[in-house]
């Protein structure tokens, strides 16, 4: 019996995760919730300050539907969500059409499941797909609304194996997929990103679990399309191929996972990120940054997680590494230096609070640098987006609600700062 609870403590922290989920309370096997909303969103193409910034009124309806079950030796979970947004003006001040069409739709599909071979032995495989408007620009939320359905695909699974009481080993891989329907935005960010990872641990205590790992990979771009220009063809002078970008990536890191209360849990990952432009080395325009070619930074991923009372839960954290920028990047004495990507720190937060039996509230916070590489090298953009949610429910399965959600972006590249107010209130049903 020692041995096996060694084994489970090595894989999952001694169980410290269940404590956290058990004071959020215990999720039904399944769901199913419909929102009904009026909204106002004064910048509904998160436009900078001017003639082709538009504010309007609008509806959104969102279905939504979440399964979980488990048994001795499995469990899974399905997610879907739905949402059609109907803008009630998409007209500039000049009357110009600013959105293609009054609606706009994202879609939510995920599944995940679990299975458990032996005490020692288990894999965990899953999978996300989107379809959104809203462009993934930094580490966490979003920085712009992009027209159009575009496309994201994330798939994940890892195998955990306990090699003895204490010692276990992960291996894990990890596919994404992006692909945007606007070409401008296609030739910044349509890539495939592909990564292996493998996971030392070793159980500490049975609070603490310590971590020795590396995860490798590589990031390609759409090689048929011109990073400045997309509309036409790409060469090797003016108007490089997208695939100027792709890179090999590389990330070796150390931490920790502690239980420092049966509700209260953390994770801390450092070190580096290392990562080779190759296609880089060939693009003679920009010799004077070949410096570039190969990039080495910090890595560091650190958050807590606490469950301070039923259906009442705190979340905090930092990421600092390398992300994509749909930035094209600049003229440097008359030749174009592309952006590569930018070096970004995000800090974020969640709390989400039961305050009375019927009245429950959450907040939302995120902040993030980022310094931009290649083109407008060594210059820095900030992001702060911040929200609010109160929920009260009239009856067993109908809630009023109200949002409140403040985006700003300032940034030196001209023509990209904005900043936008959005407010909902509706109704949320669940069953």
């Amino acid at each position: 019996m020692k041995k096996l609870i060694y084994a489970a403590g090595v894989l999952s922290l001694g169980g410290s995760q269940v404590a956290v989920q058990a004071a959020e309370g215990e999720p039904k096997t399944w769901t199913l919730g419909l929102s009904a909303q009026g909204f106002y969103d004064d910048n509904i193409n998160t436009a900078p300050n001017g003639a082709g910034r538009i504010g309007s009124w609008g509806s959104l309806i969102t279905p939504s539907a979440n399964y979980s079950q488990s048994w001795d030796q499995t469990s899974v979970r399905l997610a879907a969500s739905y949402g059609a947004y109907y803008f009630a003006n998409t007209r500039n001040r000049q009357g110009q059409t600013v959105l293609s069409d009054n609606w706009s739709q994202t879609a939510n599909v995920s599944v995940g499941a679990e299975h458990t071979y032996n005490p020692r032995l288990t894999l965990e495989v899953s999978d996300s797909f989107a379809v959104f408007q809203n462009a993934s620009q930094v580490l966490l939320g979003q920085t712009g609304r992009i027209d159009g359905n575009n496309i994201n695909n994330i798939a994940i699974a890892n195998l955990s194996a306990g090699l003895s009481d204490r010692f276990s080993v992960v291996l894990g891989y990890e596919n994404d997929l992006f692909q945007y329907q606007n070409a401008a935005f296609a030739a910044l960010l349509d890539r495939v990103e592909n990564y292996g990872k493998l996971d030392l641990r070793y159980l500490v205590t049975m609070k603490t679990v310590a971590v020795l790992g590396t995860k490798s990979g590589n990031v390609s771009y759409d090689r048929n399309l011109g990073l400045r220009n997309a509309s036409i063809a790409p060469n090797s002078t003016d108007n490089p191929s997208s695939n100027l970008k792709n890179n090999d990536s590389y990330f070796v890191y150390g931490g920790f996972d502690h239980s420092f209360a049966p509700s209260l849990t953390g994770s801390l990952r450092g070190g580096a990120q290392i990562q080779e432009f190759y296609n880089f080395y060939n693009y003679s325009k920009v010799s004077n940054h070949s410096g570039l070619n190969t990039q080495v930074n910090p890595y560091v991923d650190v958050n807590l997680k606490y469950g301070f009372a039923p259906g009442s839960s705190a979340t905090i954290g930092v990421i600092h590494r390398s992300n994509p920028s749909d930035v094209t990047g600049q003229l440097v004495g008359g030749n174009f230096a592309p952006t590569l990507q930018t070096l970004s720190t995000a800090l974020y937060t969640s709390v989400s609070h039961a305050i009375t039996s019927k009245l429950s509230g959450s907040l939302l916070g995120t902040f993030q640098s980022s310094e931009y590489v290649g083109g407008y090298s060594g210059l820095v953009e900030n992001w702060w987006s911040v929200g609010a949610t109160g929920s009260y429910q009239v009856m067993r399965n109908l809630a009023v609600t109200v949002s409140y959600y403040y985006d700003l972006l300032n940034s030196p590249v001209q023509g990209r700062e904005y900043d936008r107010n959005r407010v909902f209130f509706g109704l949320s049903a669940s069953y």
